[in-house]
């Protein structure tokens, strides 16, 4: 039987919401336009739709696997599922996983600061900071996390009225015509959108840590819904802006097309949106931190502060191995193909498995 949690590092039901979505946008929101119209056209906006809906389905699945678990987490319904050694294994890797994504979302922040405002800047230097302060909000426990990723959901909420001037040279013939691509090309496309929703898997990791368990499915649900409706505005206003010569030759379309937008008292607000953008990607990095670390805690029953710290030593070491545009390129695209293998192989899997757990105790023993 899993032991629950005390109520007072617990969290009320809504925080999910803002859990899921903090997680989902990140840096894949200023880009990803670009690759799925490689894929599918500017009639790829039907593949964020097919993208969110399989979202959805494996939230569902999540939840079910959970509740016949007896709403433990991720660690316990491996090792009841697929027994102690098998379900070690899956632990490690979505402890690895979660690792390999916070390092995607920094090291291609460091990539746009170096870009667009700081060519100079050296790529340790940044990482140090910013996960130094990841530490010390883990070391302070997961309300205090989820309380920063509420925060830092609704303060960038400010900066998408900033979006509404691109419409002004929107172009709207090139939505045309509808429904012309193949449901192959769809389906591709919406594999792109992989790193776009990675994250709502670590429901799997931090449910035992909410209050009246029965109300969280609702709210995680809406979240996701509401990251699939941000990425099919912002798919739709790169499309109408930019011809698709453009648009394949400029790698992150979402920030290019802020450059439109002056203000009287700036210029250059897309410098603005940037510096912003650091709080955004900070629920992506952090939660994945705290989860990939929380799972090593369990499986080697080791206080939480150290398996953080050697989590964070991990992304560190390996976010400054990639210096090259190319090799950033790879490292995105490599976790879009890696990614499906946990969402829609792991997570799936793990579902089914739960179906056959029986009431007092598991199929697997030990």
């Amino acid at each position: 039987m899993y032991a629950p949690l005390p109520d007072k590092v617990k969290i009320p039901p809504f925080m999910a919401f803002f859990l899921v979505h903090g997680m989902q946008v990140g840096v894949g929101i200023l880009g990803f336009s670009r690759y799925i119209a490689d894929v599918a056209g500017y009639q790829s906006w039907i593949a964020i739709l097919l993208a969110g809906g399989m979202n959805q389905v494996i939230i569902w699945m999540m939840f079910r696997t959970i509740h016949k678990a007896d709403n433990g987490d991720l660690h316990h319904i491996a090792r009841r599922t697929l027994g102690k050694w098998i379900g070690g294994c899956v632990v490690f890797l979505f402890s690895l996983y979660f690792a390999a994504l916070a390092i995607v979302v920094l090291r291609t922040y460091i990539e746009i600061i170096q870009v667009w405002i700081y060519p100079e800047l050296e790529t340790w230097s940044i990482s140090l900071i910013f996960l130094l302060i990841t530490y010390y909000a883990i070391s302070k426990g997961f309300r205090v996390i989820a309380g920063l990723t509420f925060l830092f959901v609704l303060l960038p909420s400010l900066l998408w009225p900033t979006a509404l001037p691109v419409l002004e040279f929107a172009e709207w013939f090139h939505l045309q015509p509808l429904f012309d691509t193949t449901f192959k090309q769809q389906i591709h496309a919406a594999f792109l959108m992989t790193l776009s929703f990675a994250g709502a898997e670590l429901l799997l990791v931090y449910f035992p840590f909410f209050k009246h368990a029965k109300k969280v499915q609702v709210y995680a649900h809406l979240g996701s819904g509401f990251t699939t409706l941000i990425y099919l505005a912002i798919a739709i206003v790169t499309f109408l802006y930019y011809s698709h010569q453009q648009l394949t030759l400029t790698i992150w379309p979402t920030l290019s097309a802020w450059k439109v937008v002056s203000l009287i008292f700036i210029e250059r607000i897309e410098y603005i949106c940037i510096a912003l953008w650091l709080i955004v990607i900070f629920p992506n990095i952090t939660l994945a931190i705290w989860g990939g670390s929380r799972l090593v805690k369990q499986q080697l029953n080791r206080r939480h502060r150290t398996t953080a710290l050697w989590m964070i030593v991990l992304v560190f070491v390996a976010t400054i191995q990639f210096e090259s545009r190319t090799s950033i390129n790879l490292l995105n695209t490599s976790i879009n193909y890696i990614g499906p293998f946990f969402i829609f192989g792991l997570v799936p899997f793990l579902w089914i498995c739960s179906l056959f757990i029986k009431k007092k105790g598991g199929v697997a023993n030990g």
